[in-house]
């Protein structure tokens, strides 16, 4: 017989609410980051050690407690933020439910040291496994600082499937990062190990904190938007046609400055670019919804991740039209430089003003997208940049040498004919190639005894060059090309924490990279690689590419890493290619293990038989 119904112990319903809000490291980050935010905090230090599994500190300037509301902090659902089931329509503030600090506590060794600024004596709460074992007074000045010790300590098992420290270190630094970008108005310090991974001062605008983020490369580099219908407004900062890349960069999405995901906001966004960019582009953007709190509902998520829109049709509509309004903005098209003097030239028209500008709640200014909270009212005005610079080529390199050594390329050449020849064996392409064109300098045809043969030479050439690579990582034989000009440069806090995660296989495909200052960093060498372009960019993406795809073994590293780089230094669609250079692309492919797909699992070849083209014009 199933066993009957019985009420949980207290201890039992605390671990389970704690999984609700505790579900790593960064959970427990995020919910004092929004505490300290509710309680009018304009300077918070976040401090971490052992990826937070073995501290968190998080200290706050704001309002702070009374000896009574910080012994009521540690109780289950004791809150400031709501009164009654009404208030759960029109919540206004990073959080509400009230059970995070007594969730955290019941998983932890927790303190709790507090003072108001009305109150001359603070006080010192001290729990374990979410038992409160000393209350004392203390002296300190007004705020709060909560400190989370050994988190998961009486639930092993849960600790057990927590990622590796720098999986959770980056979990951390993502947190930071995304509350930091809407709060502006806020100075953020995080420390890990009592090494400063971000500190970025209160400032007046998003287009000031996304530089003081993502460095100076970023200033210039996005186009304001803005749309507004009645009191809701979405706005925000997104990048220009002419900058999207094919890798997924920084996509930021708020509401009400609430961090939060939506599939149909970003497809909104996605949309507004349309005929813009190509299909596979994704384009980074900074987004921030304005709406009624009556109109959303922040509680069907644990984390407040997601929400629901009363009228998701309305949101779709006003995102989308906020980006195609972007693009139309002067910026939005690419400046050129003229053959006389160098002088910019921009193809758009200029714009005077800014189309409903005047309506705005809150100044305009000159540094972007400003936005501050007011009694839990959100206010946001955007200005439209004066210019944006072109696009900075990459350092120029010394003459590449190629991906092997020489010893290893005489050694390629001598078996170059063998190899040859059996692929020609086991090629369903003839041995002597009677016919072979490039179609729009994309695809390659070639003809065979029964019928042709379509190439993607991209495709093609990036299955070459993964296994070539592939083989020389294994062997630790990459040659590395030393730059001319070291490409310096300053990293986001979630790059920074991946270049030292993933640093030895970096090294090991061929990167020099020195520590400059804070998160600047110096590369000196890169893999002796033919079109990687801007180092700086090349870099960023291969990160992007080990933090999404190189975690695990150190042959899933090894994989990532291979793959990015061929896909990088793979001949392009667009590119002629003459008779001699498809014929040898051709041998090659054929000499690999796998010539029939590329590295992201894609064809590189697609066989056309007469029999089927007979049939398609009627002569079967």
């Amino acid at each position: 017989m199933p066993a009957s119904i019985r009420l949980l112990d207290e201890n039992t319903k605390n671990l389970i609410a704690a999984g609700e809000v505790v579900e790593r490291p960064a959970s427990v980050v995020k919910e004092l980051i929004e505490n300290s935010l509710d309680a009018g905090a304009r300077r918070i230090t976040i401090e971490c050690e052992g990826a937070g599994n073995r501290l968190i500190r998080v200290i706050d300037d704001g309002c702070g407690m009374g000896p009574e509301d910080a012994e009521l902090a540690l109780c289950r659902h004791a809150t400031n933020k709501i009164a009654s089931a009404d208030d759960l329509k029109n919540i206004a503030t990073m959080g509400f439910r009230g059970e995070a600090l007594p969730s955290i506590s019941s998983v932890s060794r927790f303190e709790l040291e507090t003072c108001s600024r009305d109150n001359p004596c603070g006080t010192l709460l001290i729990a374990e496994g979410g038992k409160t074992v000393e209350i004392s007074a203390a002296s300190r000045a007004p705020g709060t600082m909560a400190t989370v010790r050994n988190l998961f300590f009486n639930v092993p098992a849960r600790r057990k499937f927590l990622k590796s420290d720098q999986t959770e270190l980056r979990h951390i630094v993502r947190v930071v990062t995304r509350i930091a970008i809407a709060q502006i108005e806020t100075a953020f310090k995080l420390t890990h190990e009592g090494r400063e991974i971000l500190s970025v001062p209160a400032c007046d605008s998003v287009a000031d904190r996304v530089e003081e983020i993502y460095g100076k490369r970023s200033r210039g580099k996005y186009l304001p938007v803005i749309f507004e219908r009645g009191d809701s407004v979405v706005g925000g900062l997104i990048a220009p046609p002419d900058s999207v890349s094919g890798t997924r960069p920084e996509q930021y999405m708020f509401i009400n400055r609430r961090p939060f995901h939506s599939r149909a906001v970003a497809h909104a966004v996605r949309q507004g670019y349309q005929s813009t960019i190509p299909d596979s582009a994704q384009p980074s953007f900074f987004l921030f919804l304005t709406l009624d709190p009556g109109d959303i509902d922040v509680n069907v998520h644990p984390a407040k991740l997601e929400v629901r829109f009363r009228d998701e049709g309305l949101v779709y509509s006003m995102v989308h039209k906020a980006v195609q309004e972007g693009l139309r903005r002067e910026g939005a098209i690419p400046e050129l430089k003229s053959s006389v003097g160098g002088k910019l030239i921009s193809l758009s028209p200029l714009v005077s003003s800014w189309p409903g500008g005047t309506k705005l709640r809150g100044k305009i200014n000159d540094s972007g997208l400003a936005a501050t909270r007011k009694a839990g009212a959100y206010q946001t005005s955007f200005l439209m940049p004066l210019s944006r610079p072109s696009s900075a080529r990459g350092p120029t390199t010394d003459q590449e040498k190629g991906i092997f050594p020489e010893s290893i390329a005489e050694e390629e050449t001598k078996k170059g004919a063998d190899q040859v020849e059996k692929a020609a064996e086991s090629s369903p392409v003839d041995a002597v190639l009677p016919s072979i064109w490039q179609l729009h300098n994309r695809y390659i045809f070639v003809e065979t005894k029964t019928g042709c043969l379509v190439i993607d030479q991209h495709a093609a050439h990036e299955r070459i060059l993964f296994e070539k690579i592939m083989d020389a990582l294994k062997n630790k034989r990459i040659n590395r090309q030393r730059l001319l000009f070291p490409a310096t440069f300053q990293l986001a806090p979630e790059e920074h924490v991946a270049v030292e995660e993933f640093r030895a296989i970096l090294e090991l495909a061929g990167f020099e990279i020195e520590q400059f200052s804070g998160r600047t960093i110096v590369v000196r060498s890169v893999p002796a690689l033919e079109n990687l372009g801007s180092v700086e960019d090349f870099f960023r993406e291969l990160l992007q590419d080990l933090v999404r795809e190189g975690q695990g073994s150190t042959g899933t590293r090894h994989q990532a890493l291979v793959r990015s780089l061929a896909c990088r230094a793979a001949i392009k669609a667009g590119k002629e290619l003459s008779v001699r250079e498809m014929n040898e692309l051709i041998d090659q492919l054929f000499a690999t293990e796998l010539p029939y797909a590329d590295v992201h699992g894609r064809n590189t070849i697609v066989g056309l038989n007469l029999e089927e083209l007979d049939k398609r014009f009627g002569r079967s």
